[in-house]
């Protein structure tokens, strides 16, 4: 056996540059802290069971999709250099 290192169908393959993950260890810390100072605000807007529900599952769900959208956009863009 050779030690050389190949790939499945022996192409050529280069390194690419480093994701910058700070990024997205800054969107999550936002979103963490995005919940905290919303979260009273929905329950104050949307009164009953449904403001509950909306503030403590529709919040944090919400918050989560817009840090992925954000952190797609930021690979996309650093894939394209």
């Amino acid at each position: 056996m050779s030690s050389e290192t190949t790939t499945l169908f022996s192409r050529e393959e280069t390194l690419g540059r480093r994701y910058p993950l700070f990024i997205e260890r800054l969107l999550l810390l936002l979103v963490v802290i995005g919940f905290v100072v919303l979260h009273p605000k929905v329950l104050e807007m949307i009164d009953g069971t449904f403001g509950t529900i909306v503030a403590w599952c529709g919040l944090p769900l919400f918050l989560l999709l817009c840090s992925e959208l954000i952190g797609r956009l930021v690979q996309t863009i650093h894939s394209d250099k």
